[in-house]
């Protein structure tokens, strides 16, 4: 038990007497309650001194932290009209002419200045589409999240039906029936596939056994927990399955994150170079959703475990960088999610077209795959990487 000093009055609320009277209905309420049958009073002990201490802040009442956390992180704050606003999940900072997000420079166009890396984790809320909130109880005391399923049922997606939806972030019209349909411009099954990690130090919500030393906020160079961890799983099921698989686990967002893409395209070369068989790059992110102070995790309704949703991003020459190849990764990302929303109904999230290139002029084969939110645990995270690559092995079978 802990002891809580509300706020302050706000000017023009309520006055200490009508506060005094809400919290008489609320225990009359509490009392009435308990006369009739049921499972239980309508209030619990619990959340009734929870509530009353929201109503008479600084009278010294015990809260019990879990019913003061899920309250205050799933209903507004006391005097505001709305609660949190669910606004779009793109980052919103643009790119410098010529540049790609990572500071990737097209020679054909004129240098720019280079500037921080603006193709991060989008540090917003998910938009409405699809949206729904839970309250799941938080992951440690310091980080609660609450839960969102993102589905694409509704907003600015388009349904190809059977569960896939696509957002197209650029003015292109495609034929997404088409490249659903469009056969893949490499041999799968004699194939190898390369795992990278732009922002190798991305990390989850600490929780149960895996606790990690920040480097900066939910980023850790340990690569036991972050996003390296669920490189080495996926090198795992794939292998498994007969394919070859090479996984580089250097962390390209440190010690600078500005530059990163132009690291990890670095190293893709190499790997090109000394693998030529590959033709299916992935390179592995979770993402990040936060809006008004709300940490969100993504909830995949899948068999029995805590599970995250997972998202594909193919990317197009939209920004002017050349990449001709796009639709074949698009193509090949079609088929990835057709595979989940079949075998893992509420694995994946919306498949997302980008504007920017992200590397993936590299191959046909050429994804962004982002595992969760910084509000999901590195469990859930697993838990959603195993189904993926069990979809991912399906598809490149054959």
């Amino acid at each position: 038990m802990r002891k809580r000093k509300g706020p302050a009055r706000r000017p023009g609320g309520p006055s200490y007497v009508g506060r005094l009277a809400l919290v008489v209905a609320l225990l009359a309420v509490r009392a009435l309650s308990e006369r009739f049958d049921g499972p239980g009073p309508l209030i619990s002990d619990r959340l009734a001194v929870a509530l009353m201490a929201a109503e008479l802040p600084g009278e010294g009442l015990e809260l019990p932290a879990p019913e003061v956390s899920a309250l205050m992180a799933f209903l507004p704050a006391a005097g505001d009209a709305d609660g949190p606003k669910a606004t779009d999940d793109e980052p919103q900072a643009q790119p410098a002419p010529g540049v790609d997000p990572g500071g990737d420079p097209d020679p054909d166009q004129q240098p720019a200045t280079t500037g921080p890396d603006t193709s991060g984790e989008p540090q917003t809320a998910p938009d409405n589409g699809g949206f729904s909130a839970q309250s799941p109880p938080p992951e440690t005391p310091e980080n609660p999240a609450v839960g969102t399923t993102i589905t694409g049922e509704s907003g600015e997606y388009t349904n190809l039906g059977g569960g896939i939806y696509v957002k197209n972030r650029t003015d292109y019209s495609v034929d997404l029936d088409a490249m659903l349909e469009k056969p893949l411009d490499f041999s799968p099954e004699s194939s190898a596939v390369l795992i990278v990690h732009t922002h190798g130090s991305e990390a989850y919500n600490p929780a149960g056994e895996d606790i990690y030393v920040p480097s900066d906020p939910s980023r850790t160079e340990d690569r036991s927990y972050n996003v390296v961890r669920l490189g080495d799983e996926l090198e795992k099921l794939l292998s498994a399955r007969g394919i070859t698989v090479y996984h580089d686990r250097e962390l390209h967002d440190y010690p600078s994150y500005a530059g990163s893409y132009e690291r990890t395209l670095t190293a893709i070369n190499a790997q090109l170079k000394a693998h030529p068989e590959i033709r299916v790059v992935i390179d592995l992110h979770r993402d990040a959703l936060e809006g008004d102070g709300v940490l969100y995790k993504t909830v995949a309704h899948v068999g029995d475990r805590p599970s995250a949703q997972v998202m594909l991003i193919c990317g197009t020459n939209f920004s002017g960088l050349k990449h001709p190849g796009w639709r074949d990764n698009l193509s090949f990302a079609l088929k990835l999610q057709k595979a989940m929303v079949t075998k893992y109904p509420t694995l994946a999230r919306p498949l997302k077209i980008s504007e920017y290139r992200y590397n993936q002029h590299a191959t046909p084969g050429s994804l962004i795959l982002e595992v969760g939110t910084n509000g999901n645990t590195l469990q859930e995270a697993l838990t959603a990487l195993e189904y993926f690559g069990d979809c991912m092995g399906d598809v490149l079978a054959g």
